[in-house]
């Protein structure tokens, strides 16, 4: 499994961990059921591309979208 480090606004933050805890859940646990919710949604999409083109193809169209991920900042995270 791998760690994910993203930015929120602070009041943001504090309003989802109120509402995990109200739920019984964890924040990464509310942000793994909308993720899992984004690519069912989604998912389709990339099976029309699929079909289309080659699926390293498209998966070169979404490396412009993981730049912002790769900074040093997060490079702790790479040996857990």
């Amino acid at each position: 499994m791998s760690v994910m480090s993203i930015r929120i606004d602070e009041s943001k933050r504090k309003v989802l961990k109120v509402i995990a805890s109200l739920e019984g859940k964890t924040m990464g646990g509310i942000v793994t059921e909308l993720i899992d919710e984004y690519i069912k949604r989604n998912k389709e999409k990339i099976m029309r591309l699929s079909e289309k083109e080659n699926l390293n193809e498209i998966m070169k169209l979404s490396e412009a979208s993981f730049i912002e991920w790769d900074n040093e900042e997060d490079e702790i995270y790479n040996n857990l």
